[in-house]
């Protein structure tokens, strides 16, 4: 991702995988549907703003994602052989990627008494990423964070400290578990069919009701070595299964999360999604829709970041150019307009500045040994997002 994002499509596919790509695409735009200002939700045919409403699904998606992507940093070749070494490579490549636009972005939330006489808030725990253990009333968006960095930080230790690289596939499969019994926990004794949202005072964003994705990812990531040498056909078929299995959730529980629904609709969403990503992996798409898609993935960290701000400023300046599409395209451009400029300004310089200190690192230890081409391009340009 230290590559401009306006980038050739050629030399950006030789980096990047498409299917990848797509699925970022997609997890950001049904977010920033889901999450459009109200003049576009008011004004929608009904048929779509259903659609729209599922938009949400986008984040786990994004676990999913994180999951995979993360996973094939710990399962891949052993680059360091002590466990400090690999602690410190793997977090280093974690928050210069996340850490720096995090904190702009919360930079600007704080600010906001100075500059528009809103108040803030959040507390000191946003910037410990703490605020998904109670309801965020601010910088909405990032509880998702809090639980991937979470993850983040347990994971390497997991692998490397307690040889989880050497466990069986299946015990990745035990976050799904556990994430199943705290949502149980967090439902039982409220009534069935009232929404979780109506329930300000609880906290249904905790990291441990919200491993299913990651963990899901990670399954992936330690079994790759497997699904990437079916058949082509197989490999449809697991994705054709993940969508249905998608449709099969949604249909069963519906857009809106209810108190009983809460404990199964992430684990369907986590395998569904699982069984696109199996799917769609390897897709190569032509070269004008894997320019825009790549686009799109590049920016979808700070498109994520920046989109609840970006909404305030939508509704409260009353900006509509009069038609429900006009005004979502302008939204969407806007979003990913700001996105690209953090990019550039932030983004771009703190990955130039990690891959930097990685390679002074690895030249320190081994000064005649040169960096593997194919291994830096995958595992610094196929970043997870929120």
């Amino acid at each position: 991702m230290a590559s401009s994002p306006t980038a050739s499509p050629a030399s950006a596919s030789s980096r990047r995988m498409d299917g990848l790509d797509l699925l970022r695409a997609c997890a950001i735009l049904g977010v920033l549907l889901f999450h459009a200002p109200a003049v576009v939700h008011e004004a929608v045919p009904s048929t779509i703003r259903l659609a729209f409403a599922h938009g949400w699904t986008g984040v786990n998606l994004f676990f999913v994602l994180s999951g995979y992507l993360v996973g094939r940093q710990v399962f891949g070749p052993d680059m360091d052989t002590s466990l400090g070494g690999r602690l410190r490579t793997f977090w280093t490549k974690r928050w210069m990627r996340t850490l720096p636009l995090y904190f702009v972005v919360l930079a600007v939330y704080a600010l906001k008494p100075w500059l528009v006489g809103a108040p803030f808030l959040g507390g000191w725990h946003y910037a410990l990423f703490l605020q998904n253990f109670e309801m965020p009333r601010d910088f909405v968006q990032s509880w998702s964070l809090c639980v991937e960095e979470h993850f983040y930080l347990v994971l390497p230790v997991l692998a490397f400290a307690l040889g989880g690289r050497r466990w069986p596939a299946g015990a990745w499969l035990l976050l799904v578990a556990l994430s199943i019994v705290a949502r149980w926990r967090f439902s039982h004794g409220l009534p069935p069919d009232s929404l979780i949202s109506r329930f300000p005072e609880l906290a249904p964003w905790s990291t441990d009701q919200h491993l299913d994705g990651l963990g899901i990812g990670v399954f992936l990531a330690r079994t790759a070595p497997t699904w990437k040498v079916w058949p082509q056909r197989w490999r449809v078929a697991c994705g054709a299964f993940g969508a249905g299995v998608l449709a099969l959730t949604l249909w069963r529980y519906g857009a809106f999360v209810t108190a009983a629904s809460h404990v199964w609709i992430s684990t369907g969403l986590a395998v569904g999604f699982g069984g696109v990503l199996v799917g769609l992996e390897s897709l190569r798409l032509p070269p004008w829709p894997r320019w825009g898609t790549y686009q799109v993935a590049v920016l979808s960290y700070g498109a994520y970041l920046w989109h609840g701000l970006m909404v305030r400023v939508f509704e409260r300046l009353g900006l509509s150019l009069g038609a429900w599409g006009l005004d979502l395209l302008a939204f969407i451009s806007a979003v990913l307009g700001v996105a690209w400029v953090t990019y550039v300004a932030v983004e771009r310089p703190c990955l130039r500045m990690r891959d930097q200190l990685l390679a002074r690192w690895a030249s320190s230890k081994a000064p005649h040994a040169m960096p593997t081409p194919s291994l830096r391009d995958e595992l610094t340009t196929q970043e997870p997002s929120p």
